[in-house]
């Protein structure tokens, strides 16, 4: 900036100066062309405020006196002079969700364009927050958003049948499994074919999917027991016999089992039987009529969101509600592959519960632990909703592999959002999460439909869901026990 001329001083008017248009000052005569602290007016726009400035309590109005000129710069260095206001510049992109409370910029964002920008390393997401906090109000306002921008969205798994509206809402589809229910999920259906597998190789792939989904029921069914040696025998033997059939069922299994090849050895056929026994329950007992039979409802692929509401089986056996997850987890997973396979986002309600599964010895965690692995390469995006941190110390002894593998899990979720938490938790999501003391404090302070964002690294935002008044009446879920988020 030039120096002033000795003359000027701020806060008075010199004895050549005559006011002008505008409010602003004017001196007479050529002097003007080669003032230096004037503002010019081809610089900014003229100033809206009055010459005396706006008449508030406790203003100091005064006489307009001082005119700074103009100052360009980049976005850059604009963040380093007020980093807690400018953001970097580097915007994502994706579906609106609210404004970043710390920037008070517009906040979007879609797994996929935060992949592409390698903002992030995978697609998945954690969402943890106390019930009441905004946590599920956010998974639904965003991923209707995202249905509504192309991306297709499935939940395998709606515990409390709050999903069936948002579908509705976003001109997607919803089926209700359960007691009294008339659709049926066939445990072992084969899936679409994939076009890029030979006859034999499709045909071999459909095998071990079957062999591993009849030993996961059997585990969860033993409360956790394993297979013998002899019984994995019989098991194969019984899939391959079935192997030319179009529809394979529990019920046709459990018969394979029950009737086997005389020709089989007298142990192989005991251990059919003891299968048997396990599966029983299945096609006789107090689990039959759920998953049984041939699927009377089909994956729609095309569809914008895809829901499974299982709330009709909230007062059926553990066992059902587990066998309940698998079905549907693998039935949309399945169903996701071959021509289907696109970008889809999976939301897992209740996800601690999912994957504790205290009736299955930790096989929802491992399962969900060996579709992360390839979720990249589908295009899956998991959304895990988790009420705390410490829920996951329940799948096992701190330090144990089972403890491990589920915090690993977590570790796999790149991006990861925060709502309000227990006093007591800040601490333990604190060592699990990474936080600073201005992040834990920020979680701290949180109001409800405030999450702190942990985007990959190095970002991080502090976003305010906003919805309309008529979204907020299509996701807000009111029970007897007043409104939940």
């Amino acid at each position: 900036m030039s120096a002033m001329k000795p003359n000027t001083v701020i806060g008075r008017i010199p004895a050549n100066e005559k006011p002008g248009a505008n409010g602003r000052h004017r001196q007479a005569g050529a002097a003007d062309k080669n003032s230096s602290w004037k503002l010019q007016s081809a610089e900014l726009p003229a100033s809206k405020m009055p010459a005396w400035g706006w008449k508030q309590p406790h203003n100091l109005r005064g006489p307009l006196r001082a005119t700074p000129p103009a100052h360009r710069c980049s976005s850059k260095v604009l963040g380093g002079a007020y980093p807690f206001l400018a953001e970097t510049g580097d915007i994502l992109t994706g579906a609106y969700i609210g404004e970043n409370l710390l920037s008070r910029a517009p906040f979007c964002f879609d797994p996929w364009d935060a992949y592409s920008a390698e903002a992030v390393r995978s697609h998945s997401v954690a969402i943890l927050g106390v019930k009441g906090t905004g946590k599920s109000m956010l998974a639904k306002s965003w991923s209707s958003r995202l249905a509504r921008l192309g991306r297709k969205v499935a939940v395998p798994h709606d515990p409390n049948g709050e999903w069936v509206r948002v579908a509705a809402y976003v001109g997607g589809t919803s089926i209700s499994v359960g007691p009294g229910k008339a659709a049926r999920i066939n445990l072992l259906d084969e899936g679409p074919r994939d076009l890029s597998f030979s006859d034999e190789d499709w045909n071999q792939n459909v095998l071990q999917y079957r062999r591993a989904t009849v030993k996961t029921i059997i585990r969860r069914l033993r409360e956790g027991g394993n297979l013998e040696p002899v019984e994995h025998t019989a098991l194969d033997v019984a899939l391959d016999a079935l192997r030319g059939q179009s529809t394979v069922t529990i019920t046709h299994v459990y018969s394979r089992l029950v009737d086997p090849d005389e020709a089989l050895p007298v142990e192989v056929a005991d251990a059919g039987h003891r299968l048997a026994h396990s599966l029983r329950r299945m096609v006789s007992g107090d689990l039959t009529g759920f998953f049984d039979g041939p699927s009377t409802v089909r994956f729609d692929a095309d569809a914008p969101m895809m829901v499974v509401d299982t709330s009709a089986l909230k007062g059926a056996s553990p066992e059902a509600q587990a066998l309940a997850r698998l079905a549907t987890a693998n039935w949309i997973r399945r169903s996701s592959l071959g021509a289907n396979r696109q970008a889809r986002v999976i939301i897992h309600e209740e996800a601690a519960v999912e994957l504790l599964n205290d009736v299955s010895g930790g096989d929802g965690l491992a399962d969900r632990v060996e579709d992360e692995k390839v979720a990249r390469h589908l295009g899956t995006s998991n959304w895990y909703l988790l009420h705390r941190v410490a829920d996951l110390d329940a799948l096992g002894d701190r330090n144990s592999a089972l403890h491990s593998r589920a915090l690993g899990l977590l570790a796999d979720c790149e991006t990861r959002i925060s709502y309000a938490q227990h006093s007591g938790e800040i601490a333990r999501s604190r060592e699990i999460l990474g936080w600073n003391d201005t992040q834990a404090d920020l979680v701290r302070k949180l109001h409800k439909g405030e999450g702190l964002w942990q985007i990959g690294q190095d970002r991080v935002a502090k976003v305010r869901n906003i919805c309309t008044d008529y979204e907020l009446g299509i996701f807000r879920t009111d029970a007897m026990g007043g409104e939940r988020a």
